[in-house]
């Protein structure tokens, strides 16, 4: 019966999420390809976070800055943000806590000089793309993340 229960909360969040990205976005979408996502994950740093955390740490904004810059000196280049959590903690708790990574991270960028436009949408997915597959301290610290991907 539970796991019944989470798979619907997770169906109800992909439909939600879909109609999120129509309604954030106006510009049409093409698949990245490869060297373009390759060039992305070389150029733009993960933003990590501590557990049950969605502040932003010295190092955190130290990864924004840089990417903050990169972003800036590559204006064609639209990105999403993914906010990502461990999997420790229910998840509806990881979902609103791996959004607020996301937002918190976008508005970073923002501030930095990043136009709006081109963060395409950011949004949490909480523990369902795990980085890291381990159930330990080091590979949670992995992701709680706010991480990068092409538009």
């Amino acid at each position: 019966m539970l796991a019944a229960r989470h798979v619907l909360i997770v169906a109800l969040v992909f439909a939600l999420r879909a109609g999120s990205v129509v309604a954030q976005s106006n510009r049409p979408y093409s698949a990245p390809n490869r060297a373009q996502q390759q060039e992305l994950e070389q150029n733009l740093q993960d933003v990590r976070f501590e557990f049950d955390h969605y502040d932003l740490s010295p190092q955190g904004r130290q990864a924004l800055e840089s990417d903050a810059n990169w972003l800036k000196a590559n204006p064609n280049v639209y990105v999403v943000i993914r906010g990502e959590a461990d999997e420790r903690g229910s998840v509806v708790y990881n979902l609103a806590l791996s959004q607020k990574r996301a937002t918190v991270t976008r508005n970073a960028l923002i501030e930095a000089g990043v136009p709006a436009v081109r963060l395409v949408f950011a949004t949490g997915w909480g523990k369902l793309y795990p980085a890291c597959m381990q159930s330990d301290e080091t590979c949670w610290s992995r992701n709680r993340r706010a991480h990068f991907t092409r538009w």
